[in-house]
């Protein structure tokens, strides 16, 4: 039988395939009718080496100072290789008393990656928590991704990597 940890990668990979994404628009002005798909990116999935397109758009506006951006699919997240609910997991179960050595041999991820998984999944626990719920009026993007995933992104992003958007 699979652990529940090479479940979840697997899942959030055939999820990921299926392209999810609610209402497109740009991060920086917020515009919704002047955007243009402008191309491709890859990005590799969670379990194994294969690759996803992730669509690239351009912002039209002329008052913009953005000029392409992209909208990741659920449950991709900006610049962190690893899917919420994943993260998630390991917290519970480094919680529960499963060390960090334990959730690697598990998942067949590498320790240091899931060390900063769990690191992060802290972080975000409480941000999931307070800031989102307020925000989405919603307890968790994973739960509705079709309306509220693009908008979890911008606002994780702007949370954790100010610096980058």
């Amino acid at each position: 039988m699979s652990d529940p940890l090479v479940s979840i990668l697997l899942l959030t990979s055939h999820v990921a395939k299926q392209n999810l994404t609610s209402r497109i628009f740009c991060p920086e002005c917020m515009e919704k009718h002047q955007v243009i798909k402008w191309g491709f990116y890859s990005r590799y999935l969670f379990h194994d080496d294969d690759m996803i397109q992730i669509q690239r758009f351009r912002c039209l506006n002329g008052q913009c100072s953005r000029f392409t951006f992209s909208v990741l699919p659920h449950p991709f997240l900006p610049i962190v290789r690893v899917p919420l609910c994943f993260m998630l997991m390991l917290l519970s179960m480094y919680r529960n008393g499963h060390p960090v050595a334990d959730l690697a041999r598990k998942s067949g991820k590498s320790w240091s990656l899931i060390r900063r998984a769990v690191g992060m999944a802290k972080q975000l626990r409480s941000f999931l928590q307070n800031e989102v719920k307020n925000i989405l009026n919603f307890p968790s993007p994973c739960l509705d991704p079709a309306t509220t995933w693009t908008a979890f992104t911008h606002i994780f992003s702007w949370a954790f990597f100010p610096n980058r958007f």
